[in-house]
């Protein structure tokens, strides 16, 4: 089953609001909306047992062209 990864993050040079979602699951990953680069870096089990995805996001601003990194 595919895990939905949704973001919203703002660009750390200009400020601009960027918003995108994917979806991840058994090595497959698809981009919906903005287009950003994923790399899972682990899983992280919740109290209840469920698992998540960790990993990292690099996004291009579409305005200032400046790369950011954020982790999920």
């Amino acid at each position: 089953m595919a895990e939905k990864i949704r973001l919203k993050v703002k660009c750390h040079a200009c400020g601009n609001q960027m918003e995108g979602t994917a979806k991840y699951g058994k090595g497959h990953y698809v981009s919906e909306g903005l287009d950003f680069e994923f790399t899972a870096t682990g899983r992280i089990i919740d109290s209840t047992g469920k698992a998540r995805i960790r990993g990292e996001v690099v996004i291009r601003c579409p305005h200032c062209d400046t790369r950011n990194k954020y982790e999920i």
